[in-house]
């Protein structure tokens, strides 16, 4: 007898799922009694399934092992279902033979796998869209509040603007800009100066507006630099006695000198 060709046979397999009938399954009792070869690998496969059966703790019922018998092929279903039927017709031949419910349990734990990697990702999509709208929501709560923050400084502004204290001057276009025009708002108590940016064409890059302030026989006084862009600005506070304003065009950062051949707008102050 060669035991080697019987061990491969899978007839080992078959006796330990069960699957032999009473006189084969005494044929391999006799034989593994005495052959030590087919002894040893009897308790070692009988170990490796009571190893399986501890982290499983227990087969499979029938009907979660027919759900996985129909992630295979049908000729491989009704290799399953011979082993579970126990049908007495079946023959030892050289074959692999493993344990029914452990090949189920196996194809379990691989479809198992194939839904959690499909869940982990679907988790994955989803945690990395609520992380993406939480920051959309927290992006647009700053911007809320930023201009919440923008609408009551703007209504500071406006206040104080009607302020009956302030002396309004508007600013017309001159020859590099004829339908340019602002207005620039003068507290007489506070020296406060606000202007209000109308009408200004974008400046070149690399330069700026700025505001000055017109005294009797003296050169254009700074009133500050400004961003076009915004509506109403503060700038620098003007004491003494003012006839105009006018704004002209400076490099980024202002002139401590007026550009005066390059002044878009200009106002006189009324006189009272």
């Amino acid at each position: 007898m060669d035991i080697q060709e019987y061990i491969a046979s899978g007839i080992l397999e078959a006796y330990l799922a069960g699957a032999l009938t009473a006189a084969e399954m005494r044929e391999v009792d006799r034989i593994s009694d005495n052959y030590n070869e087919v002894r040893i690998e009897l308790d070692s496969l009988r170990e490796s399934l009571i190893k399986y059966g501890d982290v499983e703790s227990k087969a499979p019922d029938e009907k979660i092992l027919e759900g996985a018998l129909d992630a295979i092929t049908e000729i491989e279903k009704q290799k399953f279902l011979n082993v579970l039927n126990d049908e007495p017709e079946i023959k030892i031949k050289r074959v692999n033979i493993v344990p029914a419910w452990t090949i189920a349990a196996s194809i379990l734990l691989f479809i198992s796998l194939g839904f959690n990697y499909l869940f982990y990702a679907q988790f994955k999509s989803t945690k990395d869209q609520l992380a993406s709208l939480e920051s959309n929501q927290t992006s647009l709560a700053n911007r809320v509040s930023d201009s919440n923050q923008q609408l009551q400084y703007a209504e500071l502004r406006i206040a104080h603007l009607m302020s009956e204290d302030n002396i309004h001057i508007k600013m017309d276009g001159l020859d590099l800009a004829p339908e340019a025009f602002a207005n620039v708002f003068w507290n007489k108590k506070s020296n406060s100066v606000f202007i209000s940016v109308d009408n200004l064409p974008d400046p070149p890059h690399g330069h700026q507006y700025q505001l000055w302030a017109i005294k009797p026989g003296l050169a254009p006084i700074d009133a500050g630099i400004f961003d076009h862009s915004q509506l109403v600005q503060e700038l620098k506070v003007i004491k003494g006695e003012v006839v105009a304003f006018a704004v002209t065009l400076e490099v980024e950062g202002g002139s401590p000198i007026a550009t005066v051949d390059k002044t878009f707008v200009k106002g006189f102050l009324k006189k009272s």
